[in-house]
């Protein structure tokens, strides 16, 4: 079991702000997975369709708040400099942490 940090990092957003990040980033996107190759398909072919659920108990039931850049440098907030999207867990477990794959970013 990973121990919670007893005090945050320099820069790092409290629980109830990383929370506000990933409503709003589910908000913007609809509740859809954004996570798409340069040839506009999604990151693996078992890809969910539709809106994904919010939360949930396991990984595989739910959607991810997925960081274009580590968490380290650029935190959690695109405020601080990061790139954050929505994904099901198909794209973001698989293509992108399995395969190695990279997301484009929406324009």
């Amino acid at each position: 079991m990973i121990r919670p940090r007893s005090k945050l990092r320099r820069g790092e957003l409290t629980p109830d702000q990383k929370e506000a990040e990933r409503n709003r980033v589910y908000a913007r996107a609809g509740g859809m997975c954004e996570l798409r190759g340069e040839d506009g398909l999604p990151l693996d072919k078992g890809h969910w369709p539709g809106v994904i659920p919010k939360d949930g108990d396991d990984p595989w039931n739910h959607g991810h708040l997925v960081h274009l850049h580590s968490k380290r440098p650029a935190f959690w907030s695109e405020a601080q400099g990061n790139v954050l999207l929505w994904g099901c867990p198909a794209c973001h477990l698989i293509g992108c942490h399995q395969r190695g794959l990279k997301p484009v970013v929406p324009q």
